[in-house]
């Protein structure tokens, strides 16, 4: 198991003109972990221990952490190069890829305009972009702001707004997070903006059912922020995904390792083919009926895209041919 002794390498490479964090953990087959909106490497802390026998490769987002943000508006597919080029820079041609909530998008972005660099995929709490179900816009607007990367009062409140799922609320892990507060290191003002930017014009339906790679899709059932619904829509589209759903968890399923995600991650990223993964063997396939079915039944919320997002389904409907 990963341990506090665990070697860690941190360095900092000259991206494009702007200096990007990365964070290099023990030996073995190379993993890399893409961070959530505004997070730092840090946000891996509960989930390291459980990639013994990997190279985990985390890395700050422009704008992120400690690295620098630029200064004119980007698309997810500028990060998804600069996670293309801290890969190669710790002398990988490829590696498994884990991508959470904004790091999952990233994830999709990168298994599409760089294939050969993606091995096995983990898409965890994530979105589609355009098309996608609507969290609480009670929690959309918790998220929205980067206060809470900036105070402990802020971070407390913005998890209230959340409304964490029942296992978060029992959770002990995300209970001491609460009192000790710690960040590592918060985002710009302006490096969140450009991510939430980012973000808002991402849209993966149009190229997703060509994406060939293995791919756990991770959610909780009780997702706020990111309804499971979401996960639905991505394992439909992808023809060679899986989805995997932890009963009571919600967004933060990976910052408590009670969960199980990590655990079920690690497992199937290491089993000699996905087959054999048992991950693999209890996640389910997500068909164009079952999808449809996850988003009907999904909360309603207020957002506005609530309306706009079915449209874009519509235009860009799931394939009917080529699923696994």
């Amino acid at each position: 198991m990963m341990t506090e002794t665990t070697t860690v390498e941190e360095k900092y490479l000259d991206i494009s003109g702007r200096k990007v964090r990365v964070q290099v953990h023990g030996d073995g087959a190379p993993l890399l972990l893409i961070n959530g909106l505004g997070a730092n490497v840090s946000m891996w802390d509960q989930a390291l221990p459980n990639f013994d026998g990997f190279q985990v490769i985390t890395f700050d987002a422009p704008g992120a952490g400690k690295s620098e943000a630029p200064y004119l508006p980007y698309t997810l597919a500028h990060v998804a190069a600069v996670a293309e080029q801290v890969l190669v820079s710790c002398g990988h041609e490829s590696a498994d890829v884990l991508g959470y909530s904004l790091g999952g998008a990233v994830a999709q972005q990168l298994a599409h305009q760089a294939p050969d660099r993606v091995r096995r995929l983990v898409i965890v709490s994530s979105t589609c972009g355009s098309g996608a179900v609507p969290g609480s816009m009670l929690a959309l607007m918790a998220v929205m702001t980067p206060a809470r990367h900036y105070s402990k009062s802020a971070y407390r409140a913005t998890m209230r707004m959340v409304n964490l799922a029942p296992a978060e609320r029992d959770s002990s892990s995300l209970h001491q997070r609460m009192v000790n507060w710690h960040n590592g290191a918060a985002p710009t003002m302006r490096g969140y903006t450009l991510q939430m930017m980012a973000m808002s014009r991402f849209n993966s339906l149009p190229w997703l059912s060509s994406v060939q790679h293995p791919t756990l899709v991770v959610t909780g059932s009780d997702d706020r922020i990111i309804p499971m619904a979401n996960a639905g829509i991505i394992a439909g589209y992808l023809p060679n995904a899986k989805l995997l759903t932890f009963d009571r968890w919600g967004h933060y399923l990976l910052q408590d390792s009670g969960s199980g995600a990590a655990h079920a991650i690690a497992e199937f990223l290491g089993a000699e083919t996905p087959e054999k993964s048992e991950a693999w063997q209890t996640a389910r396939t997500v068909d164009r009926v079952s999808m449809e079915g996850m988003v009907r039944s999904a909360p309603w919320s207020a957002h506005y895209t609530a309306v706009t997002s079915a449209l874009v389904r519509k235009r860009y409907p799931m394939p009917a041919a080529g699923r696994h």
